[in-house]
C-alpha cells in the first residue's frame, strides 16, 4: 500500500476527479471564501423544514439520546461511535485520493485496515497517532472550487447545500458497504446506520445543541452560519478562511444578524427619509 500511494500520479488522480466534479459546475459561480451573505433563496421552505426537524428532535431524538446516554455504558457508546467512523473509511480514503492528498490517503488506509481487526469497535489506530478526519465528496468539490450553492435544509438530515447534497449521494455509492448483500438487506442496513448515527451525534453533542436552542434569538440563522463556517473549515482541513479568521461562531452570527437588521431597516426607510439623513 505504501509503494502504491507513493507512485500514484497526482495529476492523473486530479484529472479523474475533475470529470466527476464537472457535473456540478452548473450550481452557481465559483467563490473560495465563505459566503456570509444571505444565500438562502428557499428560506421560507427551509424554515418550515427546520421547524419540522426541531419538533422531531424534541419529540423523539432528544429523549432517545437521553435514554442512550443514561442506560448505555461509556465504553459501549465509544465502540458504537468507532464503528460508525470505521464504516466511513472507504469513502474517506476515496475522497483523499480524489483530492490528491496521498499522504492522508495512506494514513487513512492504514487506520481503516488496522481497525478492521475489531470491525471498528476499538480505535487501535489512535494509539499510533492516526487520528480520524472525515472527508466527503462535498469537501472534494469545494477543494476544486465548486461553490456551495444555495443553502438547503433537508428533512431528517438537517443543514446542507446544493453541493453537499450532491456529495451525500455520491458518497453513498462510493462506499462499498452500501453495495453488500441484496436490496432487501441494504435498505435495513442503511436505515439503521443513519438512525444510529443521528442518535450518536445527538448524544455526543447534547449540551451544545440544547444551548444553541435556548440561547439563540434565531436558531435557524445561527445553525446556517455555523454550518457554513464548519464546512469551509473542513474543506480547508481546519484552516480558517481569511474572511473568518479570528471570529467564533457567535461573532459570525452576530455579524450576520446585524447585517440582516440593517438591511431590513434600510429597505423599510422611505426614500425621502434617506435623503434627509444624507443631507444631515
Amino acid at each position: 500500500m505504501r509503494d502504491f500511494c507513493v507512485h500514484v500520479n497526482t495529476g492523473v488522480i486530479r484529472a479523474l476527479s475533475l470529470a466527476l466534479i464537472l457535473t456540478c459546475l452548473s450550481l452557481t459561480s465559483c467563490n473560495n471564501a465563505v459566503d456570509l451573505s444571505n444565500n438562502d433563496p428557499f428560506e421560507p421552505l427551509n424554515r418550515t423544514i427546520f421547524k419540522f426537524n426541531d419538533a422531531l428532535d424534541q419529540g423523539i431524538l432528544r429523549p432517545t439520546a437521553i435514554t442512550y446516554k443514561n442506560s448505555i455504558p461509556d465504553p459501549i457508546r465509544s465502540g458504537v461511535s468507532n464503528v460508525l467512523k470505521w464504516l466511513q473509511g472507504p469513502t474517506i480514503i476515496t475522497n483523499d485520493i480524489m483530492q490528491g492528498d496521498l499522504k492522508q490517503a495512506q494514513s487513512d488506509s492504514m487506520r481503516f485496515f488496522m481497525n478492521t481487526t475489531s470491525f471498528g469497535l476499538i480505535d487501535a489506530a489512535a494509539d499510533f497517532d492516526m487520528k480520524y478526519r472525515k472527508e466527503d465528496f462535498g469537501q472534494t468539490l469545494g477543494l476544486y472550487g465548486i461553490p456551495a450553492g444555495p443553502y438547503i435544509m433537508l428533512p431528517f438530515l438537517g443543514p446542507s447545500s446544493a453541493r453537499d447534497a450532491v456529495g451525500r449521494i455520491v458518497d453513498h455509492f462510493l462506499n462499498p458497504f452500501s453495495h453488500i448483500g441484496s436490496l432487501n438487506t441494504r435498505l435495513p442496513y442503511t436505515a439503521s446506520k443513519n438512525i444510529m448515527s443521528a442518535v450518536n451525534f445527538r448524544a455526543e453533542n447534547f449540551d451544545q445543541i440544547d444551548d444553541l436552542r435556548s440561547s439563540s434569538l434565531d436558531a435557524y440563522a445561527k445553525v446556517r452560519t455555523i454550518y457554513r463556517q464548519q464546512r469551509q473549515a473542513a474543506i480547508n482541513n481546519g484552516r480558517v478562511p481569511i474572511n473568518l479568521s479570528g471570529k467564533g461562531a457567535s461573532e459570525l452570527f452576530d455579524d450576520h444578524l446585524t447585517f440582516t437588521q440593517e438591511k431590513k431597516l434600510a429597505d423599510s426607510t422611505p426614500p425621502t427619509s434617506k435623503k434627509n439623513n444624507e443631507s444631515k
